[in-house]
């Protein structure tokens, strides 16, 4: 790893901290509200929406909603057990090495 790669990433880090920690520090002394504090709880879940919908659906460029993209098939797979076992290692586990199977046997 070369310098200029080391010095991108301190600076990334560097600015994330710095428009993060004013807000730490004011919420840090008070309560946050009920709303904000559910508002919040959905972040997570819309940002790992937004990486893994391109992923599942989006095939060389194309939109390809069709049975025979292995990874519909996978996601059907993983979310299902993630419904029934409520388990997100083993659902985690479960998605790898479905994705493992289609693709040695597709």
């Amino acid at each position: 790893m070369n310098i200029k790669m080391i010095v991108i990433i301190l600076g990334a880090g560097l600015a994330t901290y710095c428009t993060r920690f004013p807000l730490m520090i004011i919420s840090g002394k008070r309560e946050m509200p009920l709303r904000l504090t559910k508002f919040m709880g959905f972040i997570a879940p819309a940002v790992f929406t937004s990486l893994i919908v391109p992923a599942i659906f989006i095939k060389q460029g194309k939109i390809d909603i069709s049975f025979s993209n292995k990874y519909i098939i996978a996601s059907f797979i993983t979310a299902l057990s993630a419904y029934f076992l409520k388990n997100m290692l083993v659902s985690v586990i479960i998605g790898i090495c479905t994705v493992g199977i289609l693709m040695y046997i597709f």
